[in-house]
């Protein structure tokens, strides 16, 4: 049986330890190229997968206020993402929050939008810590070390971290047949 790893640290060992790599103590003042190579890896794909937008980092109706002064909203480095819920294509503009569709830095008034947030790898349910290890040691492997062998293994567990995110997706959801967009196709017809 295999735990997921808890903190940074946990898998960053986990990834080394793929490539028979002696674990680290601590991921300050990191000197051992492997461990950093494991640690940007880890941070760049779980930045990836947490912006397609999950469950537990999706919220649907976030409030966005203007500074009082400037008319304008600061760009919180937490957002990955920003939907206006009236259409609003919202984007980061410097510091700042920039409304694409009309062009404009100000805001008169508060504005209510989807938002899709970078949560700390610590604080992501076990399910997505797993996917997201899976995915970091296959990218390391298969960029350091190159063993065809364990870029199998890897894969596989890709694919059964995978399939346990998605089990977490449909359990923590009210996901129905209606949702899907081929059966909204059908009944529209």
């Amino acid at each position: 049986m295999e735990i997921t790893a808890l903190t940074e640290l946990d898998a960053v060992n986990n990834i080394i330890g793929t490539i028979g790599e002696s674990p680290i103590n601590s991921l300050e003042n990191l000197a051992n190229v492997d461990a950093i190579n494991a640690l940007r890896i880890l941070r760049e794909v779980s930045r990836q997968e947490q912006a397609r937008g999950w469950s537990f980092n999706i919220i649907k109706e976030h409030h966005l206020t203007p500074d009082y002064y400037t008319n304008r909203i600061l760009w919180n480095d937490h957002y990955l993402s920003l939907k206006g819920t009236n259409g609003e294509k919202l984007v980061r503009d410097g510091k700042y929050i920039k409304n694409l569709t009309n062009g404009s830095i100000y805001f008169t008034s508060y504005v209510v939008a989807e938002a899709v947030l970078l949560i700390p790898f610590d604080e992501l349910p076990e399910a997505m810590r797993s996917y997201i290890i899976a995915k970091s040691c296959y990218l390391f492997q298969s960029r350091y070390f190159g063993d065809d062998t364990l870029i199998k293994v890897t894969q596989a567990q890709i694919a059964d971290a995978w399939q346990q995110l998605m089990e977490f997706e449909v359990d923590n959801n009210d996901y129905t047949w209606f949702d899907n967009q081929h059966i909204q196709e059908l009944l529209s017809r």
